[in-house]
């Protein structure tokens, strides 16, 4: 998302695009601490936080980071919603985000080989792997479209496009926000899943698509409260985490995780869920886009959301990790 979150915001004009190939990136990583500003406790709803880090970096290209997914090997890749991709891994002690190293940054490539850098071709907003762990989706605004990546070198990587639905109600800035790949076992049997940031219906909802599977078609997100849609992953039992977003002038910003059932995912669908974490301006947070779910042999989910500073001087990069375990009753795994 490249819109000012705030009247007055003062963008810094990026460089050109880099040349093709991935270029090294120095990354500065100072520690967070505690989650709630000023105070130590660190737990936070239904989830434990687990370290965080605010980055930055002298490269220019560095930052508006949109979406994120770990990667067979272990690094950690995100995209920018002004056509990069940058590669990197994470350093963590005692099971806490101490640092970040290994930084690497290559522009996107379409499917002629050439940069994608013209913002309806640049403006990518969601990442993930897909199920055979072999090449990653992402998802555009502007021309809205879902692409594959295959995983071999994603700096030459030319993509291919996902056949795609007829995506009503979509405008500019108010596209595809989000998409999500359901586990082959689950009730959606390994279908994409696309989500709009703020496409409403006419009966207020999100819109939102499942491409492919037994449950193809058209469905939709509550709306509640002034909440926009930035990101979804799928739980290992199918369920979905979405990662949400408000702002506005008179309350600041504040981020949102619900969950929702895959059992309710279907064409026509309201779809609902619990909130497993709502926070606002006490905590550390920013303009926060990106979600990814690391599952744990003891059955936990280490939880890693990332900001878009938008290339402000005003905002900043930010880097949270939160242990979820599943303490709260159940969702129901079928529904009417």
């Amino acid at each position: 998302m490249r819109r000012l979150l705030a009247a007055g915001l003062l963008l810094v004009a990026t460089s050109a695009v880099a040349a093709p190939g991935w270029t090294p990136v120095e990354i500065t990583a100072r520690p967070i601490e505690a989650f709630t500003i000023g105070q130590p406790a660190t737990l936070a709803g239904t989830l434990t936080f687990m370290g965080g880090l605010s980055l930055s970096s002298p490269n220019r290209d560095f930052g508006g980071l949109s979406s994120m997914e770990f990667l067979p090997d272990g690094t950690v890749l995100f995209v920018a919603d002004t056509g990069f991709w940058l590669s990197a891994s994470l350093v963590e002690s005692a099971g806490r985000l101490v640092g970040i190293g290994d930084g690497r940054i290559a522009p996107m490539l379409d499917e002629a080989g050439d940069e994608a850098n013209q913002k309806g071709d640049a403006d990518a907003e969601g990442l993930r792997l897909t199920n055979d762990g072999r090449s990653v989706l992402v998802s555009f605004e502007g021309d809205h479209r879902i692409m594959t990546y295959p995983l071999g070198d994603l700096a030459f990587a030319r993509p291919v496009e996902v056949p795609r639905p007829t995506f009503r109600g979509l405008s500019g800035n108010r596209g595809i926000e989000a998409v999500a790949v359901a586990p082959v076992a689950g009730p959606l049997e390994g279908a994409i899943v696309a989500f709009s940031e703020q496409a409403l219906d006419g009966n207020g909802g999100i819109r939102a698509w499942v491409l492919g599977g037994p449950r193809e078609g058209q469905f939709s997100v509550r709306r509640n409260g002034q909440f926009d849609i930035t990101d979804a992953a799928f739980l290992p039992n199918g369920d979905l985490f979405l990662l949400e977003r408000q702002f506005s002038l008179s309350a600041g910003i504040a981020m949102r995780i619900r969950r929702l059932a895959a059992a309710d995912i279907r064409p026509g669908a309201m779809v609902d869920g619990p909130v497993v974490l709502e926070d606002g301006n006490l905590f550390q947070i920013d303009n926060m886009e990106g979600i990814a779910l690391r599952p744990q042999p003891d059955g936990s989910v280490i939880i890693t959301v990332v900001s878009d500073d938008n290339h402000s001087l005003l905002q900043r990069t930010l880097l949270l990790q939160f242990r979820w375990e599943d303490t709260a009753v159940p969702l129901p795994r079928e529904r009417p």
